[in-house]
């Protein structure tokens, strides 16, 4: 966990950071990218890791076992392989983070860090002067396009659609072979709006100044609250109804032949003009985060049906995997398309720039040749729509957001045995849907816990630490079943 301490520096907070948790492998750190935004800062790096793989030998299992007798031997060797790390964090603490990277690098021969986003330039000279690393900017939006590629290709269940109340709330889509062509919707300060054909082809084909930044501007006018994460917790609190004009308070119902329900909002902030009433802060910004949501997403329908797209994904600062947020959008997709397109998010959309910066700095070890899988262990989840449930879900430090993905030595292939993979059912049960059958697993693996402990601890008689490992082990594995159990992945 960060701590955050009182400091006269010239950012405004400062924080104590444990390298175990946060910059992990940090001394092995071979390459650096940046993408710095108007209010986050996101930091990739790629390290090498040293592991240690298990050979177990065989033994037989129809043969009594007697006290004393191991269980089975072990030996080990040790491989290295690589990893990619990404951290995300306030740009109030840029600072700090880079003096911790500064006094911890070890082996490092790097000499250029690629940086995109808006505050590359801002920022340059801090990095440079900390880091002793040259600033070499890339493309903002060329950066966003190549780490979207990246994710849609690499991580498993990436997209997700987004069901407020249902049991799993997040349900996600199956990695698909070919992921062009796709509409992403990029929500900042304003909305941009991309159609991707290729890997290395795509265009800006609209977009709004209607954005994140209205959202943020607008609702620091009307409630005082100048913190954009603030103002979503208004909203989540807040009953819109109070202050827009539904279809009803015009004509006492629903106006059946233009098939216009009476709960549809005919017009945002319409009730505001009542005069001596009063609105709440709460009430106030869920009306504004629905006009803008809404807006957002007639406009994504619009281009999704002139260019003919079905998947349109949605990111920027305005999703953050904010619940109220997805769902508002989700709403607005449904309503104007008649259920024909899904809103679609991602899990690491806030990563998205960082990748494509670091894959432009890395294109010379052609990391497309290789398959990449998520390190669970070392990644933050989904933000919780019942954080007071489980308050350690969302990261491990709440300061700090992370992704970690492993390197693969070969290049994984979808089904190669299938003529048609794209058209494959695979016959499974989804855990995070089938709330029965995750109750009976997840009571399944904390019934056997106890057992794999002590067999852990029994394999390796001659090692001290081994006990203390295999506590280690059963902390990490009962905090993961909780998560799992409050908000299945």
């Amino acid at each position: 966990m960060a701590k955050i301490v009182d400091s006269g520096h010239s950012m405004d907070k400062s924080i104590t950071l444990p390298p175990d948790e946060i910059f992990r492998n940090l001394e092995n750190a071979k390459r650096f990218a940046i993408d710095i935004g108007g209010s986050l800062t996101k930091l990739a790096y790629y390290s090498t890791v040293q592991h240690k793989v298990a050979k177990v030998r065989s033994f037989d299992h129809t043969a009594k076992e007697t006290e004393g007798d191991p269980l089975y031997e072990i030996s080990m060797q040790e491989e290295m392989s690589a990893r990619l790390h990404f951290i995300k964090f306030e740009n109030a603490y840029i600072e700090t983070c880079l003096d911790f990277i500064k006094d911890h690098l070890v082996n490092t021969d790097t000499k250029v860090i690629k940086a995109t986003g808006g505050g590359a330039h801002k920022f340059k000279d801090l990095i440079e002067k900390k880091l002793k690393l040259r600033v070499d900017k890339e493309d903002e939006m060329t950066c966003l396009i190549k780490g979207c590629n990246f994710v849609l290709r690499n991580i498993t269940h990436e997209a997700f659609v987004y069901v407020k109340h249902a049991d799993s709330e997040f349900r996600f889509q199956n990695t698909h072979p070919d992921i062009f062509p796709y509409l992403l919707i990029n929500i900042g300060s304003g909305v941009s709006i991309f159609k991707v054909e290729s890997e290395d082809t795509f265009e800006r084909v609209g977009g709004s100044s209607i954005g994140g930044g209205t959202f943020w501007g607008l609702g620091a006018l009307l409630t005082k609250t100048k913190r954009f994460d603030e103002l979503l917790q208004l909203a989540s609190k807040g009953q819109h109804t109070n202050v827009d004009m539904l279809v009803k308070d015009i004509y006492g119902g629903s106006y059946g032949s233009l098939g216009l329900t009476g709960d549809l909002i005919a017009s945002s902030f319409g009730k505001s003009a009542t005069p001596d009433k009063e609105f709440s802060k709460e009430d106030m910004a869920k009306s504004l985060l629905h006009m803008i949501s809404n807006d957002i997403g007639q406009l994504a329908c619009l281009y999704a049906r002139l260019h003919n797209l079905t998947r349109v994904y949605f990111g920027g600062f305005f999703i953050r995997g904010h619940p109220v947020t997805m769902h508002t959008i989700t709403y607005s997709i449904n309503f104007f398309t008649k259920g024909e397109v899904q809103a679609l998010f991602l899990r690491h959309e806030g990563y998205l720039g960082t990748i494509g910066a670091f894959l432009k700095g890395a294109e010379e070890d052609n990391p497309n040749q290789y398959s990449w899988g998520e390190n669970y262990a070392g990644s933050s989840g989904l933000m919780s729509t019942s954080p007071d449930l489980n308050p350690m879900q969302r990261a491990r430090s709440g300061t700090f957001d992370m992704l970690e993905m492993d390197r693969l030595e070969r290049q994984l292939v979808n089904l190669p045995l299938l003529q048609d993979p794209s058209s494959y059912i695979p016959d499974t049960v989804d855990l995070s849907e089938d709330a029965l059958a995750r109750e009976y697993w997840l009571y399944c693996f904390e019934e056997a816990l106890d057992g794999v402990v002590k067999r852990a601890v029994a394999s390796q008689p001659d090692l001290p630490e081994a006990a203390e490992r295999a506590e280690k082990f059963r902390h990490k594995y009962q905090h993961k079943l909780q998560t799992l159990r409050h908000q299945p992945l």
